[in-house]
C-alpha cells in the first residue's frame, strides 16, 4: 500500500472513478444486497448527475504506480449540522479489499475534514459496510432506506463518530 499516492480527484478521473465504485459495490456488497439493489446502486453511480457529486465532495483517490485508481473517499459539510462532516464515496477496488486501504482512505478523509475544522463525523453506510465503519469507531444511530430513481430501496445505516 505504500506504493499508492492519495490525491484529489480530477475531472479526467471521473470515468475511472465511476467504474471503480461500480465494480467495488458489485463485487463486495452481494452478501447483504440483492442483485436488484446492486443494479440500482450501480445505476446511481452511472447517472449523469453523479459526476458533479463526485467533484463536490472533497474526494481523494488512491492511485497505483501504473495509474490505476484503486480507492476513493471524501467528505462534505452537513447542511443541517455545521459542526459535522459527512464521509462520502468510500470504495475500494475488489482486488485491494481487506488490505487496510479502506481504513487508510477514511482516515485521510477524516484528517482533511479535521484540517477544515471538523471533529465530528457522520456516514450513511450501505448495509454491507456497517461492520467496517464500526471497526473505525463509528456507531449506528438509525437505519433507513435510500430510495433509488427506479424505486428500489437500498438499506443504509446512519453512523456517527466523535
Amino acid at each position: 500500500m505504500t506504493d499508492l499516492v492519495l490525491r484529489p480527484i480530477r475531472e479526467a478521473d471521473l470515468d475511472a472513478v465511476r467504474r471503480l465504485q461500480a465494480d467495488s459495490f458489485s463485487a463486495l456488497a452481494g452478501d447483504i444486497h440483492s442483485p436488484a439493489q446492486i443494479a440500482a446502486h450501480v445505476a446511481l453511480i452511472m447517472a449523469p448527475d453523479y459526476a458533479a457529486d463526485l467533484l463536490s465532495n472533497n474526494l481523494l483517490v488512491a492511485e497505483a504506480p501504473d495509474g490505476a485508481l484503486v480507492a476513493t473517499a471524501g467528505w462534505c459539510r452537513v447542511p443541517d449540522d455545521a459542526a459535522v462532516a459527512r464521509l462520502r464515496k468510500v470504495f475500494v477496488a475488489p482486488g485491494r479489499a481487506g488490505q487496510g486501504l479502506g481504513r487508510r482512505m477514511v482516515e485521510a478523509s477524516e484528517q482533511a475534514a479535521r484540517d477544515a475544522g471538523f471533529h465530528r463525523f457522520r456516514v450513511r453506510a450501505n448495509a454491507n459496510a456497517e461492520a467496517f465503519y464500526a471497526r473505525l469507531g463509528y456507531r449506528p444511530v438509525r437505519r433507513e432506506d435510500m430510495l433509488t430513481a427506479g424505486g428500489i430501496a437500498l438499506p443504509t445505516v446512519i453512523m456517527v463518530k466523535g
